[in-house]
């Protein structure tokens, strides 16, 4: 193989690789996750879900003080499941 060849070869495996981090690391965050899960699963326009979420939110965070983001968007999510039973 040629150096030409290499140096094609070393580019696309770096990009690969930085792809898969990036790949990867769009799954490290929960509450983006969460927040994503919640805009999916209430089929409304995506302005109208993020106003009810942050309603939820409210709501639960004068009911549960304290408590980390990614418990209220658990517990909105669950609430969720339970009510589509």
């Amino acid at each position: 193989m040629s150096v030409d060849g290499n140096v094609i070869i070393g580019v696309l495996v770096a990009a690969g690789l930085v792809g898969l981090i990036v790949w990867g690391l769009r799954f490290t965050d929960p509450v983006k996750r969460l927040r994503n899960q919640y805009l999916h699963r209430v089929h409304l326009p995506r302005a109208q879900a993020e106003e009810s979420l942050a309603r939820h939110l409210a709501r639960l965070q004068e009911r549960h003080p304290g408590k980390s983001e990614a418990w209220y968007l658990h517990r909105i999510l669950a609430d969720l499941d339970r009510d589509r039973r």
